[in-house]
């Protein structure tokens, strides 16, 4: 009856208490106690943030060795954890309920190893990795990424030259659902991406970079749950973006799309157009663009007072506009007003 009440009572301290601090308070109580911490089969989420090294290195000693097959949340936010945690790299594979990683602000150079271990982690289905450094080579990083087998969800953040080459990948398709890149990716590596993806539901590029745009041959890729696109296009031109809406885009509901320069995003016509024959099942449509008007028949104002027809009033889809300076009415920063409601 004792040890039901006790292994009730841990329980109740793991939902409420971080580990560390219920390991500190509860550990030395007695050796009742000891045992559940050291037997026990509950889950443990660990996630380090502030902490010195003397005291993660305690930490890690008393309640990550002991525990690291019962670890299935992990979020590691200084350098100097990762080194501790994954020296050797292949200790990772210890850890064999680890559903989320979470490696925040570490260096670069000790992701190749961490990478080539975590494919040994058959549960791991969550993986964001922020670097605050430089990576040499992004086409290996995301080949390493790709190939773990359980994945779902996945968010990079890193510092890279863009690759010469368009990005390919060598072995079999990726389970990911939910891909969030936070860095420049090239617009001619876009449509691999996607063919390797056929489960994507979910896509947000902080970066899709066109400065060193060559004809792309493409094919129509069909991703029946894709629904979700969030895109900042960077030196995109609106017959690019085109491209790739009438190849991928066919069930897309959900459309954000950061841009600049090329005055042709701010042509209605030619956006309902897109939307109607290509992405039929958009319900929520979300622009901003900042650029200006050129020698063109029409004025910046004619051009945005376009977006004021049925066609858009019907959908619930409004715009405004606001100008650097008012000695420059050509130019401005053209957005979407609330359209999540």
């Amino acid at each position: 009856m004792f040890e039901d009440l006790a292994n009730e009572t841990l329980y109740e301290i793991f939902d409420y208490l971080d580990i560390h601090h219920a390991y500190e308070a509860f550990f030395n109580l007695n050796k009742r106690f000891q045992n559940l911490f050291l037997h026990s089969n509950l889950p443990i989420q660990v996630n380090i943030s502030a902490m010195s090294k003397t005291s993660f290195e305690r930490y890690h000693k008393n309640v990550i060795i002991p525990n690291k097959h019962r670890i299935n949340y992990l979020r590691l936010s200084n350098p100097f954890t990762v080194d501790i945690v994954f020296s050797p790299p292949r200790m990772i594979s210890k850890f064999i309920r680890l559903k989320t990683l979470i490696l925040d602000n570490i260096k670069a150079k000790y992701l190749e190893n961490i990478l080539s271990h975590l494919k040994s982690l058959s549960e791991l289905q969550s993986l964001t990795i922020n670097l605050f450094d430089h990576i040499e080579n992004s086409s290996l990083f995301y080949r390493q990424i790709f190939r773990l087998s359980r994945l779902k969800y996945c968010q990079i953040k890193f510092e890279a030259t863009l690759d010469r080459e368009p990005l390919f990948f060598e072995n079999k398709p990726s389970p990911i659902e939910h891909l969030v890149i936070k860095t420049r990716f090239r617009y001619q590596s876009f449509f691999n991406l996607l063919s390797y993806l056929p489960k994507l539901r979910y896509l947000s590029i902080d970066g899709l970079d066109g400065s060193s745009y060559q004809h792309v041959t493409s094919s129509s890729i069909i991703l029946n749950d894709f629904k979700h696109v969030s895109l900042k296009l960077d030196l995109i031109s609106f017959d690019q973006f085109e491209i790739i809406v009438k190849n991928s885009f066919r069930f897309i509901e959900h459309l954000r799309v950061t841009t600049k320069y090329d005055p042709a995003y701010l042509n209605a016509k030619r956006w309902e157009q897109l939307i109607v024959t290509y992405m039929p099942n958009l319900r929520v449509f979300d622009i901003n663009h900042d650029g200006l008007v050129q020698n063109g028949p029409l004025s910046y104002h004619d051009l945005i007072n376009q977006f004021n027809t049925s066609f858009w009033i019907e959908r619930k889809w409004f715009f405004t506009h606001q100008h650097d300076w008012q000695a420059r009415l050509d130019s401005a920063v053209f957005h979407s007003t609330d359209p999540y409601r």
